[in-house]
């Protein structure tokens, strides 16, 4: 069934207009509403530090760009997308049309800007389309929250001087970043952040109390807060949050007289490669991609009518080696202050101290970091510790498994395979990468991931050293017995395929102790049932698996997933010779794909297979297959 995905968004009472008439229900016409004075105030902004002393710096249309940020964001926080099982672009994606009132209407109405608004958009957030519609604003600007705050202290401010001006989010990757510029430059420092909630506004107040001791009068701090008001938000991707964040940088930066912007994350979770079919579009982030901040760059070079630069210092830094930083400048200790974590509003039970969840997939990648760095002492407190617990869910678990899974990816893949395998996206990040030849850029970015591999097999290794003994009993359910088992290294399909055959081994000799099975149709059924009973669960540890059902071939499927599995199943009866079901496992697995895995589930009531081991092995070695005998 087709899904409609198109909305209009009306902003500060803005009509319909004439064109669009017609085009859409009502109930997918949004109205936002952020300036003051206007009835049914739906939306906050308030941009904390736009002083008095820096009005004159903020022209119109840098005005006009971070309202068109927020009223963007807003929308993409109350337009939901598809469902967590909707991996396809146009379940996912959105067409969005926004009517927006600015002042420098001349500016907005032109083609070529509304262009550059739009791929940048589309690539962001993955939706299909973004339109605007500009009308003029009229009337004159009251004394809002937008850019006027009582509270504001003016700064004295040298305007021969080169003020870094860098976007700082309490994260980790950012702390490194700020500190990295206070240790560089004598000057002071400019931060901006964006709040949305009073957690992140706590977390940003600590770790910035944190730098202002460690580096007295050195810092410029002006935060953002745009939030939704008397409403809830019902879409949390916010992939749209970069676009206001890095609208109010560059604000920021040209009120103090700066044409550069820094923003500071490692390039394994910027350029974030993937061939999981579930973070395509919409689901993979792309918010400090290089070609998001090139498309980013062109849009505010044209805001300003100069080049404007963002800046990408840890592109080719892995996480570990951001970590490692704040080491060398000694400055570890303020690393326990900030939040990497996704979970925060979950609430936490097993340690309510903690301020990380421990298992989603940032914490995941921050562990590892802070063990391969050998600085895990410093860290902060994880309500599931992953060194010394079992996994507390499926989730806990498939996040370990991915990530391991990426890592081991790299490190088993040669330079020609890594260009073959992710032509697209390098041809995506080499066209927005033009410091080097594109070879060589390449070549740099197999030598990050190649570091990031090995960064993990050292965090293993220390967590090894640190808390697991050979003496001491196994930890099931762990990161040990994931790399016992060694599941990181198969792919998705066949590890499904094993979980699969260890529920149907059980389920199916119960379910047919007391019912005789006459012919395939009858063992199908069984299996059918079996495997939408525990669907919720599939789809938990494989967000992309969707089985489908049927009589012919293959019997059963899950697609979608890494790659695909196919479910055949055979009814071997008394007078069945093996050698009959050795010919139709053979046909079988010629009819599929050379990639797709398959799963052979035998029922085999009278034991005609004398020597399952034998039986098994001369299949599962010579296809990709998988062979579960069930009596």
């Amino acid at each position: 069934m087709k899904t409609d995905t198109r909305h209009i968004i009306l902003c500060d009472n803005v009509a319909l207009p004439d064109s669009l008439a017609g085009t859409t229900p009502n109930h997918r016409i949004l109205k936002l509403i952020n300036r003051e004075g206007l009835a049914n105030r739906n939306m906050i902004v308030k941009i904390h530090s736009f002083a008095s002393h820096l009005q004159s710096k903020m022209p119109d249309r840098t005005r006009d760009l971070i309202e068109i940020a927020a009223f963007i964001y807003a929308a993409d926080r109350q337009i939901k997308r598809g469902t967590t099982d909707q991996v396809e672009f146009t379940s996912w994606a959105r067409e969005l049309i926004f009517c927006i009132p600015v002042r420098d209407l001349s500016f907005w109405q032109q083609a070529d800007i509304n262009k550059k608004l739009e791929d940048a958009l589309i690539f962001i957030t993955g939706d299909k389309s973004y339109q605007f519609h500009f009308t003029k604003r009229i009337g004159s600007d009251p004394l809002t929250s937008l850019f006027h705050n009582d509270e504001i202290v003016s700064m004295p401010m040298n305007t021969a001087a080169t003020y870094p001006v860098a976007l700082f989010s309490g994260g980790l990757d950012s702390l490194a970043g700020v500190v990295s510029l206070l240790e560089k430059t004598p000057d002071k420092v400019i931060i901006t952040s964006h709040r949305s909630n009073s957690s992140t506004t706590r977390v940003q107040r600590r770790v910035y109390d944190a730098l202002k001791q460690a580096y007295p009068n050195r810092l410029f701090y002006h935060p953002l807060e745009c939030t939704l008001s008397s409403v809830r938000a019902s879409e949390e991707t916010q992939r749209t949050r970069f676009f206001l964040y890095t609208a109010v940088g560059y604000a920021l930066a040209q009120a103090y007289g700066q044409n550069e912007l820094n923003i500071f994350e490692n390039g394994i979770t910027s350029i974030n490669l993937s061939k999981r079919q579930d973070v395509i579009n919409g689901r993979a982030s792309r918010t400090t991609h290089p070609k998001t901040l090139g498309l980013l760059q062109e849009v505010f070079s044209s805001v300003a009518i100069k080049s404007f630069k963002i800046l990408h210092p840890f592109l080719y830094w892995t996480k570990t080696e951001v970590v490692a930083s704040l080491k060398q400048y000694n400055q570890q200790g303020l690393i326990a202050a900030t939040v990497t974590c996704t979970k925060t509003f979950l609430g936490f039970k097993n340690r309510t101290t903690a301020s990380h969840c421990g298992y989603c997939s940032q914490c995941v990648d921050r562990r590892f970091a802070m063990y391969a760095s050998q600085l895990d002492k410093y860290d902060a407190i994880y309500d599931f510790d992953l060194a010394t617990e079992a996994f507390p869910c499926n989730d806990a678990r498939t996040h370990v498994v991915d990530y391991m899974r990426h890592a081991h990816s790299f490190a088993t893949t040669h330079f020609g395979e890594f260009c073959e395998s992710y032509l697209d996206p390098l041809a995506d990040l080499t066209a927005y990468t033009p410091t080097f030849k594109e070879e060589e850029e390449v070549t740099k970015l197999h030598d990050l991931y190649q570091r990031h591999s090995a960064a993990v097999q050292r965090a293993y290794r220390g967590m090894v050293d640190t808390h697991y003994s050979i003496y001491g009993p196994p930890l099931p359910n762990s990161i040990y017995e994931v790399v016992n088992e060694r599941r990181f290294q198969r792919d998705q399909a066949e590890c499904l395929a094993d979980d699969i055959a260890k529920i149907l081994i059980t389920a199916i000799p119960i379910a047919l102790a007391s019912t005789k099975v006459n012919h395939e149709n009858a063992l199908n059924d069984q299996i059918q049932a079996l495997l939408k009973r525990d669907e919720v669960a599939y789809e938990r540890e494989y967000p992309a698996v969707r089985f489908s059902f049927s009589t012919v071939v293959p019997d059963h499927s899950s697609t979608n997933a890494d790659s695909d599995l196919f479910i055949e199943a055979k009814y071997i009866r008394r007078s069945t010779p093996p050698s009959k079901v050795t010919d139709q496992l053979a046909a079988d697995i010629m009819k599929y794909p050379p990639g797709a895995y398959k799963l052979f589930v035998i029922y085999d009531p009278e034991r005609r297979i004398k020597d399952d081991r034998s039986f098994k092995r001369d299949f599962e070695k010579r296809s990709n297959s998988t062979i579960c005998i069930i009596r």
